[in-house]
């Protein structure tokens, strides 16, 4: 498991074990200088571990790790820092009430250059704001306002940023954890071309992917995690994504047999048109009932935004949304689920998860009036109904009062989605639903998405993985500049004309109307 070229970083014997569990065992694994070396596995197979003793953010249980020929004091991410180890995080490390160039160059903002202690002491600002926007230059931003703060960015946005943070450390090692899981094809492909350039410049790349393509696309070796243990070193040629499943899970994956389009007229459930709101429409869409709608289209596009407005979590400035033929305009969130909405957000860990509680009560928020009387929440009722959720959607735990965030992301996300269906809802929105899943989660995910469609539930699913919409749509919409630019039956299905419809109408990479950033 190791090459003959310039080893970057060296694992030997490294292990790491909570209390009797071991979570991560690598007798050996070398990161050379040149290579892309892609890390898969199922979620909890200790991708992260392995990212958190190399990156010095987790402190293993024993054996070493070299950077650069030097040996890394264990559990000082500083000191993997200075040894040239750069981590894109999945769940970025940023500073929301900072601007975004105070978070690119944080800890290491220029001085300014006069003579006097004062002088020296005051942050150049107009160096910082320079040098800031020279980083975001580097991974191919260039519309984003650097004095903004990070918190006003939608996701996509955010991951650039971190992204271009790590490039400006100038790593030995740059590790990558899932890059491209909220970005569209092109800006995805732009990240898998910086990961080449790295490797190209001498640099070490660890990519971890979820997306099995772009694993084949940049990788030069294939490291398969399960359960801990490296149980694969693959050749690109042996990594077929039969094998690598096989690897990750231990046999073969049955792909869900979703139920096709049903030919049975559906009443509409979900009718906009001329909607507008800051950096979208007008936009004109119908989701009947039964039916799953994808929304596709590049970062910037108005996916996030076309969803976020419809239940009512961002104001709408124009048009008319019908639900059932009934006049809906949400004020709020809480109007929205009232109604009988429900939204599974991007950014699960911020967005919809209350990290630090339990599993029972994360997944009852939606349903608590149901299973309350007279305003007084039952415990037994809130135990039962929990249990009812977390095994109707075969969430792994070990008991429903751990907290969420104990739960590997693919049984979060399944917790998610069964807080709202547990609601009934007449209309589900789901942003990026299978964001950070590996692709076991991702099959009973999507036959989850498919049985609720079948009972006669409207879907509106944005995502930028194409595969992903051409799998589990009836329809997709394909979005750009804020508006529908194409919307196309299942019969007409086809990524190079999805993408040709998405890229014909864009305005700017990253940007929605004066150049503020919009996904």
């Amino acid at each position: 498991m190791a090459g003959g070229g310039d080893v970057a970083a060296c694992l030997r014997d490294v292990t790491k074990s909570y209390g009797p569990v071991k979570v991560l065992d690598i007798p050996r694994l070398d990161l050379e200088r040149g290579q892309i070396v892609a890390v898969v596995g199922e979620n909890g197979a200790g991708k992260s571990t392995l990212m958190g003793v190399l990156s010095g953010t987790v402190t293993p249980t024993t054996g070493t790790i070299e950077v650069a020929g030097q040996q890394l004091v264990p559990g000082r991410p500083d000191h993997a820092q200075e040894l040239g180890v750069a981590m894109v995080a999945q769940e970025f490390p940023l500073v929301g009430q900072l601007s975004v160039a105070e978070n690119l160059l944080l800890g290491r903002r220029p001085e300014s250059s006069g003579t006097t202690l004062l002088s020296r002491t005051v942050f150049d600002r107009r160096g910082t704001r320079a040098e800031a926007k020279a980083l975001l230059a580097e991974v191919g931003v260039t519309q984003v306002d650097v004095d903004r703060p990070v918190e006003r960015y939608p996701v996509p946005v955010r991951q650039m940023i971190e992204i271009a943070k790590a490039w400006g450390h100038h790593p030995v090692v740059l590790i990558l954890d899932e890059p491209t899981s909220s970005l569209g094809p092109v800006e995805a492909e732009r990240v898998l071309a910086l990961a080449r350039r790295h490797a190209a410049a001498g640099g070490a790349v660890l990519f971890i992917g979820h997306r099995l393509d772009e694993v084949q696309a940049v990788a030069d070796r294939v490291v398969v995690l399960r359960s801990g243990a490296l149980v694969a070193d693959l050749t690109p040629a042996e990594a077929t994504e039969e094998r690598m499943i096989r690897e990750m899970v231990g046999s073969e994956l049955a792909r869900a047999d979703l139920a096709p389009p049903s030919t049975v007229e559906r009443t509409t459930t979900l009718s906009v048109r001329g909607l507008t709101a800051d950096g979208l429409g007008p936009v004109d869409l119908d989701v009947r009932a039964g039916e799953i709608v994808g929304v596709a289209g590049l970062m910037g596009s108005g996916r996030s935004r076309l969803l976020h407005t419809v239940m009512g979590a961002q104001p709408r400035t124009g048009g008319e949304v019908l639900l059932d033929g009934a006049v809906f305009h949400p004020r709020h969130p809480a109007d929205a689920v009232a109604a009988g909405v429900g939204l599974v957000p991007e950014d699960r860990k911020v967005q919809s998860l209350l990290p630090a509680h339990s599993v029972r009560w994360n997944v009852t928020l939606a349903t608590l009036r149901r299973i309350s009387r007279h305003g007084v929440l039952r415990p037994r009722a809130d135990k039962e109904h929990a249990a009812g959720i977390v095994a109707d959607l075969g969430v792994r735990l070990r008991t429903q009062e751990q907290p969420i965030s104990a739960l590997s992301g693919g049984n979060q996300q399944k917790a998610v989605f069964g807080r709202w269906l547990a609601a009934e809802p007449r209309l589900l929105l789901l942003d990026e639903p299978t964001r950070g899943v590996d692709v076991g989660a991702k099959a009973e995910i999507y036959a989850l998405i498919d049985a609720a469609a079948q009972d006669g539930l409207a879907v509106l699913v944005a995502s930028s993985e194409l595969e992903e919409l051409l799998w589990i749509c009836h329809r997709i919409v394909v979005m750009a500049g804020g508006r529908v630019v194409a919307d196309l039956p299942r019969a007409e299905f086809g990524k190079e004309k999805i993408m040709s419809a998405a890229a014909g109408s864009r305005t700017g990479a990253g940007t929605g109307p004066e150049g503020k950033a919009s996904a």
